[in-house]
């Protein structure tokens, strides 16, 4: 139970230690104190006011703007669930996980149960990873930008780059106009190694990746006279010797 008594400064440093702070499912901000979830009850330009989540239970905590712990008071009228918040805890690392990496769910739920060692209880309440998979899989969808319907469509600036913010995106044009688009993503290594090779293995580990919209002849040649127009200003020149692939006749023209 937690003294109505204001605490001493070492007794409010040693208490700093056990704040934590978590996110709800509807994006706000919690805090969490000895296995008790406490919301951002009010807000002002030097302390951030909480009380206990539990409607009915009157403690509150006073931190400063810099998370810093100022107050606690009151006594909790309920017991704190730690199994429950165990499981809570994991399953926020589970979805920040599932919205930022493209890794399978379920690759991610066994990845991080194993490593969570949990406690029985809180096995034993944890949502099966078909239940899981369910929830999460309507959240990633949600965070993912919607699969265009036609070709004419703005690139989102996250797929132009690396993840190291290099560019990425290398070409993008139109054969006609709003038809037939041609993507090329490529990094500036990546590039090198395709402009200097004799022999290109069309069906190897790739160095560019190339969206077209068919595989007619002309679209294999435009691609390929493209690559040569912006290849001049890297100092080189794209003269493969050789192209090696599978049967595609459409390529037969440009070689």
């Amino acid at each position: 139970m937690i003294s109505n008594s204001t605490p001493e400064k070492c007794s409010l440093n040693n208490l700093q230690c056990e704040i934590t702070f978590s996110i709800s499912n509807k994006g706000k901000r919690l805090l969490i104190f000895k296995n008790y979830v406490f919301r951002c009850n009010k807000t002002t330009k030097s302390k951030i006011y909480w009380m206990c989540s539990e409607s009915e239970c009157g403690v509150y905590i006073h931190i400063n703007t810099t998370d810093e712990l100022i107050c606690i008071n009151g006594n909790h009228n309920h017991s704190a669930n730690p199994d429950q918040l165990e499981t809570k805890l994991l399953r926020d690392k589970m979805k920040e996980r599932i919205l930022s990496e493209t890794t399978s769910i379920t690759k991610i739920y066994d990845e991080e149960i194993a490593k969570a060692n949990l406690s029985k209880g809180a096995a034993a309440i944890l949502p099966t990873v078909i239940e899981y998979r369910s929830n999460m899989s309507k959240a990633r969808r949600k965070n993912t930008p919607v699969i265009p319907s036609g070709v004419v469509c703005d690139i989102p600036e996250f797929y132009e780059q690396t993840l190291s913010c290099q560019r990425f995106l290398f070409m993008d044009l139109f054969m006609k106009r709003g038809q037939d688009r041609i993507l090329v993503f490529s990094s500036d290594q990546q590039l090198q190694l395709l402009f200097d090779s004799e022999i290109i293995f069309m069906n190897r580990l790739p160095v560019a990746f190339c969206l077209l919209p068919n595989k007619r002849g002309k679209t294999y040649f435009e691609l390929f006279e493209r690559l040569k127009e912006q290849v001049s200003p890297m100092g080189k020149q794209f003269k493969p010797k050789r192209i090696i692939t599978d049967f595609e006749p459409g390529l037969m023209p440009v070689h």
